[in-house]
């Protein structure tokens, strides 16, 4: 994210106290699967700083529970680079990996199927540990809306039909930007579930729609110099330029406004949300599981999000120009 672009955001920046360790050993992961093969490769991964994120978004875990944490924030970004090339451009290669990936979410997976589909078939595998069939369904759902985002977007770029206004935009990119199962995450490192009739509430929804819209506009202007680089028309900055007739410093003075509104209505929603427990006469355990979810789940996936853009090298311009990595990427996303 350019230093000069300041977000104040109104709650502590937390890091798990086991983060040293965890980066220390992140790149592991990866490599059992095939995902970094090199350490030019690997030297490129850790630029990223997906540990740091990992450790940011679940500042309570330690041990295993970080270990899954970052093993997902490593997952993210190898799969994500895959749709930088021609595969985000073509529905058909999108939905054909896509599908691949997800076949995970219904059972074991055969041993043709593409190396960044094993990652995630082992993720997934561990989140599920020791929770509810009810829990696991639920996120289920909410990682194959992420991943028809991809093929939703490629359709976008196939026909050159950038979206023409910031509401189009926020109602297609809230899928991929991933953060509901980022979210999701938490719940299984921190080996608790929030009771499902208030986790669809109203309040508890509209907090989570605050973290992922702030996640995207982050997001979005951390990546602009790349994706303009790259003839990327569907980021948020491009589309307020194109939809008002905005210069660049305008469009990002407005998303630096929009999220001073949101972050002052989440934490009102805060504010009431022991009035929305009162009201479903949730028990003491219940009561904890939703406060939990506040500080350990919520809570972290803003503030962390704007702490790691704003030290990650993964939108600096030399890092996508990596030697042989379009190479690389194709392997990962091919059947073996």
């Amino acid at each position: 994210m350019p230093q000069d672009v300041d977000f104040s955001i109104p709650l502590p920046a937390r890091r798990s106290p086991d983060h040293a360790r965890a980066e220390a050993e992140h790149i592991d992961w990866p490599r059992s699967f095939g995902l970094i093969t090199g350490e030019a490769a690997a030297e490129r991964h850790r630029k990223g700083g997906y540990a740091d994120l990992a450790s940011r978004f679940y500042p309570s875990a330690i041990g295993a529970d970080l270990d899954l944490g970052v093993d997902l924030m490593s997952w993210f970004f190898l799969f994500d680079d895959l749709f930088d090339g021609p595969r985000g451009e073509d529905p058909v290669q999108a939905k054909q990996l896509t599908d691949a990936v997800a076949a995970a979410l219904e059972g074991p997976l055969p041993a043709s199927a593409p190396l960044i589909a094993h990652g995630f078939a082992d993720v997934w595998r561990r989140t599920c540990q020791g929770m509810s069939k009810e829990w696991c369904t639920r996120s289920a759902q909410h990682w194959r809306h992420y991943f028809q985002g991809y093929v939703d977007e490629a359709h976008g770029r196939r026909d050159e039909t950038p979206c023409g206004s910031a509401r189009e935009y926020l109602a297609m990119r809230r899928h991929t930007i991933g953060v509901q199962p980022t979210v999701d995450l938490a719940e299984a490192t921190g080996h608790f579930e929030v009771p499902h009739r208030v986790f669809d509430s109203a309040v508890m929804s509209a907090m989570l729609r605050i973290a992922v819209d702030v996640n995207l506009m982050l997001n979005d202007i951390a990546s602009l110099e790349k994706e303009e680089a790259r003839g990327e028309q569907n980021n948020m900055v491009l589309i307020l330029m194109r939809e008002h007739g905005w210069p660049k410093s305008r469009s990002i003075a407005h998303m630096q406004d929009e999220v001073r509104v949101r972050l002052e209505e989440f934490l009102l929603l805060e504010s009431i949300l022991p009035k929305v427990c009162d009201s479903f006469s949730l028990t003491a355990d219940e009561r904890e599981a939703v406060e939990r979810y506040r500080l350990d789940a919520v809570r972290p996936v803003i503030r962390g999000s704007y702490d790691w853009h704003r030290s990650s090298g993964r939108y600096d311009a030399e890092f996508a120009l990596a030697a042989g990595r379009q190479g690389f990427l194709e392997e990962l996303g091919s059947a073996r």
